[in-house]
C-alpha cells in the first residue's frame, strides 16, 4: 500500500513538473502565485460556513472535507452513505432508516434505538438532526455542497458532536434569476433516478426555488431488500429587505418506502465444551434472508433459550417512514454585527417491518417531534472578532416497538424527552496581520426523561431457569421436535400475545394478561413462558463545559499553518432494558496541526493534518444479558482509547484539462481498556474472559477484556485516487474522462470481535464517460460503479439468534444520466 501511494505522489508531482518546465521553455511563465490564472484556471475554491462565517475552504484553520453539489453528482454520491468515497475518515456502514451510525475515525456507535444520541452530529441546512437517517439517504439532491467535520465540535456545533459532523447544505434561492435544472439517469437493476430544481426571480429582493427528487430500484437480494422507493420535495423563499436583513424560509418532505435495507446469513455458532464452531452458511452476498435458500439454513439452527429449531421468516419486510420540516434563518446586520436566528421543527414518522440481526421480524412504529432555536451574534472589535451564541433542543418521542426471536418476543412502549441548552463564544485575536489565536468555550445542559414498559415473553424448555425457580429445572427432552415449542407470532401488545397462546392451545385457557410478572407453563409439559414486566421510569441530568484553543499562521497568502486543541462531549442517556436503564456521558480531547497549501499558481494543492484523540468513557452498543438471561441490546461505556494518525490531501491540475487527486489517511486506534461483560447465551466474544462471580439467568457472567483492539471503522490506510481529463471536441462539444478508485485496508465493524466480523481490505473503483456543452448547459453521462463487483460485507454482526449474518455493499452497477440547466 505504502508502495502504491509513494508511486501516486511521485506521478502526479512529476506531471506537475513537466507542465512548469513546457512552460518555461515556450516563453511563458512559470506557474507561481504571481502568475495569472484567467486564461488557464487553476482549482478552484469551496467556500463552506463551518466556522459560522463564509470562507474558502483553505482558509479555514480546522480539520474539515468539503464537496461541491455539482461533483457529488458526477461521482455518484447520492446518499450520506456513499461519502465515504470523497472522505477517506468517514463511515456510515448502516445508512438509511430513522437512525444513522456514523463514524469518523472509530468515533460512533452501532444502534438501531432511536433513544441513542449519534456521535457524529448530522444537519440539514443548519439544523441539527437528532435522529438523521432518513435525511441523510435523501437530501443529495440540489445541494450547494456538504460539509464533513473531524474531530470534536464542541463549541460552534456542540451538541453530541464528539467525532464530528455532517452538514448538508442545500443550494439557495438566488434572487434576480430565473433558472431551472434537472438531472434523469437510468441503470441496471430497474433504476430510476431523476430531480429538478427551479429558481424564481419573484420580485427585485426575493427568490423562490423548488426542488424534487425520486428514486426507484430493484432490490440488491433476492428477497427484494437493499431495494429504493424514495421521493422528496423542498421549496425556500428568501426576501431581501434591505441591505442589512435577509429572511429565508424553508420546507421539505421525504418518503421511504420499499423492502429497505437487507443482508445474507454468513454461518451459525455451535456451542459446545471448549467454546463455539463456526460453520459456513454457504450464501452468496446476494441471498437476503427471506428466501427458500435463507429460510433452509436457518432452520438448521437452535434459538435459546427453548432449545428449538428456527422458523421461516413469518413475513416480508417493509419500510413506511415519512421525514418533514421547516425551518427559516434571519440575519440582521447591525452596529454590534451580524445577528443569525434559526428556528425549526421536525417531525419523523416510522412504520417498518424488519429482519434486523436475523430477527423474525422486528416491527417498529415510532413518532419523533423535534424544535430548535439557535441564535448568534458574529462581529468584530479592534484586534477582535466574535461569535457568541445560544442553542435550545426540544425532542420528543413516542414509540411501540417488538423484536421477535422466535422463542423470546421483547415488546417496548416508551415516551422519551430530551431537553438541551447551551451558551457558547468563540473569540478570535488578530495579533498581526498573519498570526491569530482563537479561543471559545461552550456550556451544556441536557435533560433527559423516559416513560415506558418493556414486558418479554420468553419461552423456556423443561421449565424456568434456577433463578426464577426453585428447584432447578432441567432442560426435558423433547425441545427441538417440531411442533413442540411455541414460536411467537408479531404482535405489539401482551394480551394479543396471550390470547394467541390460549387460542392455539399453548397455554390454559384462562389464562390473562396481568401486571408484573407471570408464569404459564406449556400445556404439552415440554416448557414453560415467562412474561416478565418491567417498568422504565428516570429522569437524568448532564452538564458540561467543553473548550477550544487555536493558533493559526499565514506563512504566505497561499500557505496556512494551523493547531488546535479541541474537546468534546455527548451527554449520557437513558434506554429501555431491564437491569442497564442508564450510561455516562462520553468525552473527548482532540489536538490536531496542520497545514494548507497552494503552490504553482493555485496548480497544486496539498493540505497536511496530523492528529491525536484522546476519548473516555466511549458510548458503545452490542448484545449481552440482563439480570434475569433475557439478551438485550445495551448501551455501555467502554473505558479509553487512543486515536492517532494523519491526513494527505493532494490536488494537481498540470493543465487546464486535467485534474488529479490523491486523499489518504494513516489511522492508528487502539482501546486502552474495553471491557464486555455477559453470560451464556451470548458469550460468543474473541477476546480473553474472567468469571466476574455475578450470575445472570443461572449463568455465570464473563468480563470479555478485549483492551488493545481497535476501534470500529478504523481502517489503517485508506486511500482516494482521482482523475479527470477533458477533452475538447470543438467549440460546443467536450467529453470529460473520470475515474475514481478507493482502498480500504481492513477494519473491525463489530464488538464481539469474531473472525467474520473483520472487513478485509478492497478496493472500489468507479468511472463516468460524458459529452457536454462548455459551461454545463446538458451532459450526457455514462457511468459504472464498483467495477469489480465485490459486495463488500460492511456492517457484520453477531446475532442473539446464534447466527453471523452481513451486510453488503452494492454490486456492480451502471446507466445513463442526462443533465441539462437553463
Amino acid at each position: 500500500m505504502r508502495t502504491v501511494l509513494l508511486a501516486s505522489t511521485a506521478l502526479i508531482m512529476s506531471s506537475v513538473s513537466a507542465h512548469a518546465a513546457q512552460a518555461q521553455a515556450q516563453g511563458q511563465p512559470a506557474a507561481g502565485p504571481e502568475a495569472s490564472a484567467t486564461a488557464d484556471s487553476g482549482i478552484g475554491e469551496i467556500i463552506v460556513t463551518a466556522q459560522r462565517r463564509e470562507e474558502s475552504l483553505q482558509k479555514a484553520g480546522l480539520a474539515i472535507d468539503a464537496v461541491k453539489g455539482s461533483d457529488l453528482l458526477e461521482r455518484g454520491i447520492a446518499n450520506a452513505g456513499e461519502m465515504t468515497k470523497a472522505v477517506p475518515s468517514l463511515s456510515i456502514p448502516l445508512p438509511g432508516g430513522n437512525v444513522a451510525s456514523i463514524f469518523i475515525r472509530g468515533v460512533g456507535n452501532i444502534t438501531t434505538s432511536s433513544y441513542n444520541d449519534p456521535a457524529v452530529t448530522p444537519s440539514y441546512d443548519g439544523v441539527v438532526l437528532g435522529r438523521g437517517g432518513g435525511l441523510l439517504g435523501a437530501a443529495f439532491y440540489d445541494l450547494s455542497r456538504v460539509e464533513v467535520l473531524k474531530g470534536p465540535q464542541g463549541i460552534l456545533y456542540g451538541r453530541n458532536a464528539t467525532g464530528g459532523a455532517v452538514n448538508i447544505i442545500p443550494a439557495r434561492p438566488e434572487i434576480g434569476k430565473n433558472s431551472m435544472g434537472f438531472n434523469v439517469a437510468f441503470g441496471n437493476y430497474d433504476a430510476v433516478d431523476a430531480d429538478a430544481h427551479v429558481n424564481l426571480g419573484v420580485s427585485e429582493n426575493s427568490a423562490l426555488r423548488l426542488g424534487a427528487a425520486y428514486s426507484t430500484r430493484d432490490g440488491y437480494n433476492r428477497d427484494g431488500t437493499d431495494d429504493v422507493k424514495r421521493g422528496s420535495l423542498r421549496a425556500q423563499f428568501l426576501v431581501e429587505p434591505s441591505s442589512d436583513l435577509s429572511i429565508r424560509v424553508g420546507a421539505d418532505y421525504t418518503h421511504l418506502g420499499g423492502r429497505g435495507a437487507g443482508g445474507t446469513y454468513i454461518g451459525g455458532f455451535i456451542p459446545g465444551a471448549s467454546g463455539y464452531t463456526f460453520v459456513p452458511s454457504g450464501l452468496d452476498a446476494s441471498e437476503g434472508f427471506n428466501t427458500p435458500n435463507a429460510n433452509a439454513f436457518r432452520q438448521q439452527n437452535l434459538g435459546a433459550p427453548a432449545f428449538g429449531f428456527l422458523s421461516a421468516m413469518n413475513r416480508d419486510q417493509s419500510q413506511d417512514s415519512t421525514y418533514w420540516g421547516v425551518n427559516a434563518e434571519f440575519n440582521w446586520k447591525t452596529s454590534l454585527g451580524k445577528v443569525t436566528v434559526i428556528p425549526a421543527y421536525r417531525e419523523s414518522v416510522d412504520h417498518s417491518f424488519f429482519y434486523g440481526p436475523a430477527f423474525n421480524i422486528a416491527n417498529t412504529n415510532e413518532k419523533a417531534k423535534q424544535a430548535s432555536l439557535e441564535a448568534r451574534l458574529a462581529g468584530s472589535a479592534g484586534m477582535f472578532d466574535y461569535v457568541l451564541g445560544a442553542f435550545y433542543y426540544n425532542e420528543k418521542i413516542n414509540a411501540l416497538n417488538q423484536y421477535n426471536q422466535e422463542f423470546v418476543l421483547p415488546l417496548q412502549a416508551y415516551k422519551q424527552k430530551t431537553e438541551s441548552y447551551a451558551a457558547f463564544g468563540q473569540l478570535t485575536a488578530h495579533v498581526t496581520d498573519s498570526f491569530r489565536l482563537i479561543g471559545g468555550a461552550r456550556y451544556t445542559h441536557d435533560k433527559k426523561s423516559i416513560d415506558g414498559l418493556i414486558n418479554n415473553f420468553i419461552t423456556f424448555c423443561g421449565g424456568l431457569p434456577p433463578a426464577l425457580l426453585t428447584p432447578p429445572a432441567s432442560f426435558g427432552a423433547g425441545c427441538a421436535v417440531p411442533g413442540n415449542m411455541p414460536h411467537f407470532p408479531n404482535f405489539l401488545t401482551t394480551g394479543d400475545t396471550i390470547n394467541w397462546l390460549v387460542s392455539n392451545g399453548w397455554i390454559a385457557a384462562n389464562s390473562t394478561d396481568q401486571p408484573g410478572y407471570q408464569v404459564f407453563p406449556l400445556n404439552n409439559g415440554v416448557g414453560a413462558i415467562l412474561k416478565t414486566y418491567n417498568p422504565v421510569v428516570d429522569t437524568q441530568g448532564y452538564s458540561r463545559v467543553t473548550w477550544k484553543a487555536s493558533a493559526e499562521y499565514d506563512v504566505t497568502p497561499d500557505n496556512l499553518l494551523y493547531a488546535t486543541v479541541e474537546t468534546g462531549y455527548r451527554a449520557g442517556g437513558l434506554q429501555m432494558t431491564e437491569s442497564k436503564t442508564t450510561y455516562k456521558p462520553e468525552f473527548i480531547t482532540a489536538y490536531t496541526i496542520g497545514s494548507k497549501n497552494r503552490f504553482f499558481n493555485n496548480r497544486v494543492q496539498l493540505n497536511l493534518e496530523g492528529f491525536i484523540w484522546k476519548y473516555r468513557d466511549q458510548q458503545i452498543t452490542y448484545f449481552t444479558v440482563d439480570t434475569s438471561g433475557t439478551l438485550i441490546s445495551s448501551n455501555e461505556n467502554a473505558g479509553k482509547a487512543t486515536i492517532k494518525g494523519f491526513d494527505v490531501d493532494l490536488v494537481v491540475k498540470p493543465m487546464a484539462t486535467t485534474t488529479l487527486s490523491a486523499k489518504v489517511q494513516y489511522l492508528d486506534s487502539k482501546y486502552d481498556d474495553l471491557h464486555l461483560f455477559t453470560a451464556a447465551p451470548r458469550d460468543n466474544f474473541g477476546c480473553p474472559f474472567t468469571l466476574t462471580g455475578a450470575v445472570a439467568g443461572g449463568a455465570p457472567v464473563k468480563d470479555f477484556n478485549c483492551s488493545g483492539n481497535p476501534l470500529l471503522f478504523s481502517p489503517k490506510w485508506t486511500v482516494n485516487l482521482g482523475a479527470e481529463q477533458v477533452v475538447p471536441l470543438s467549440d460546443a462539444l467536450e467529453l470529460v474522462a473520470n475515474v475514481d478508485t478507493a482502498w480500504r485496508d481492513s477494519q473491525w465493524g463489530a464488538f464481539e470481535y469474531l473472525d467474520f466480523e473483520r472487513i478485509p481490505a478492497y478496493w472500489t473503483t468507479d468511472a463516468s464517460l460524458t459529452l457536454r456543452k462548455p459551461g454545463g448547459a446538458w451532459s450526457l453521462t455514462g457511468y459504472v460503479r464498483n467495477i469489480e463487483n465485490k459486495r463488500r460485507n460492511l456492517a457484520p454482526q453477531a446475532s442473539p439468534l446464534g447466527v453471523a449474518v452481513g451486510h453488503f455493499s452494492a454490486p456492480r452497477t451502471y446507466g445513463l444520466r442526462l443533465s441539462g440547466n437553463f
